[in-house]
């Protein structure tokens, strides 16, 4: 997680990891934001934070193929 996270800075990205243990279902959230995504961000909620980061990558990759390179 801190290579990706790490990743996500150095193309202009924010990355936020929350667990809420007040929730009972889905307590892990994954954000995405930054300028280069024009203003949108990426919101992923899970029962397992790799579940998450796994789903934001995913959709990262979907929306902003050529912008991004995660690898």
């Amino acid at each position: 997680m801190p290579e990706l996270l790490a990743r996500l800075g150095e193309l202009g990205l924010v990355g936020i990891v929350k667990i809420d243990g007040e929730r009972e279902h889905k307590p892990w959230t994954v954000v995405i934001s930054g300028q280069r995504l024009g203003g949108a961000s990426i919101r992923c909620d899970g029962n397992s934070l790799g579940d998450c980061l796994r789903s934001a990558v995913v959709l990262l990759r979907e929306r902003y193929p050529d912008e991004l390179a995660l690898d």
